[in-house]
């Protein structure tokens, strides 16, 4: 796949295939040409003859220099906006015609991703698995062990990108704990134990079952997580160029676009979470900010000195800043508006 990734990286710096920009706030956006994933390829163009005819060459010549074949049964091409010679298009590249709503790699396109619709497949997969359970005389400690290692697990490819809604959590949930008390016909029988108690740690008196809701915000803040962190990922570059990140570099800037940013804006507002769990290893002291960050024990200086943060002449200085390296051992010389007294 390398081999095509060179062909596709040269066809667009040649002006043969345009690719797709995503613009940002007053930058020039990041160009997309073209995404891999194993066997799996998208390849972004215009809607032009022209650029098909390009891209069948490019694909007959992969096709010569590795040897492999394009299926083009398995193949489509997705219209994003309005095209009107879209079958033509299609028949040009030897596909078929594909239509939004979609999903690829089980992301679904092009639909709004808080609708409740996007996680029935995942209900359906519950109610399958239960069905292959049901004439299995299993104990509630084996239906307990079933749920946290493959109940729980089931929606976590959706839900480390979307945001669940609430009714489908509860009914995921409602489904884990008619198996749990009723076994696998999902029989109406006394719930011994509240619900909260049993997704409780082990440690605190519950039975270690993993809370939906809870998981969802973990693996949503988990990408902030990577931003702060894979600083040289193609993807950071995409969201970097998009919506820009605040000073340091750990984060984005706040999402306040209302169309076309829903999975980031979701995954943005869990970042809080991180932050406030977050404790910097100091380097330089050029990215971390001296009253703001936790650098120096577990709470951050405007926290912690609340009086002196008060009067500091600059809230948003870095920890370099503050640092005097002109004597032997160095000193501190934070900035205030006005002068103490001892």
């Amino acid at each position: 796949m390398e081999a095509l990734s060179r062909l596709i990286h040269r066809a667009v710096g040649e002006g043969f295939l345009s690719g797709c920009r995503v613009n940002g706030r007053g930058r020039d956006g990041a160009l997309v040409s073209h995404l891999l994933f194993a066997d799996d390829t998208l390849v972004f163009c215009e809607a032009s003859e022209d650029q098909m005819v390009y891209l069948n060459w490019l694909l007959m010549w992969f096709e010569a220099i590795s040897g492999l074949r394009i299926n083009l049964d398995k193949s489509e091409i997705l219209s994003v906006g309005r095209v009107e010679n879209l079958e033509t298009l299609a028949l040009e590249a030897g596909c078929k015609v594909g239509r939004l709503p979609s999903s690829y790699l089980g992301i679904p396109l092009g639909v709004n991703h808080k609708s409740v619709a996007i996680w029935d497949g995942v209900e359906e997969r519950f109610r399958k698995r239960l069905a292959l359970w049901k004439r299995q005389f299993i104990s509630k400690g084996g239906r307990i062990t079933l749920i946290r290692s493959t109940l729980s697990s089931m929606p976590i490819y959706l839900m480390s990108l979307l945001r669940m809604p609430r009714v489908v959590s509860l009914r995921l949930e409602k489904i884990q704990r008619d198996f749990l008390w009723g076994g696998g016909a999902l029989e109406r029988k006394p719930h011994l134990v509240n619900w909260d108690t049993v997704c409780l740690d082990k440690r605190k008196g519950g039975l270690g079952v993993r809370r939906l809701s809870t998981l969802n915000r973990a693996l949503l803040c988990k990408w902030n997580w990577r931003f702060a962190n894979e600083r040289e990922n193609f993807w950071r570059h995409v969201i970097n160029r998009k919506f820009g990140e605040e000073e340091g570099g750990w984060v984005t800037r706040e999402v306040r676009e209302s169309y076309g940013v829903g999975f980031w804006k979701e995954i943005r507002k869990e970042g809080a979470l991180m932050q406030n769990k977050v404790v910097f290893s100091m380097g330089n002291g050029r990215r971390v900010k001296f009253w703001k960050n936790k650098w120096c024990w577990n709470l951050a200086f405007c926290n912690s000195f609340p009086s002196l943060y008060a009067f500091a002449s600059y809230k948003e200085a870095w920890v370099e800043e503050f640092w005097d390296s002109s004597g032997e051992e160095g000193v501190w010389s934070p900035r205030f508006s006005r002068p103490f007294n001892d």
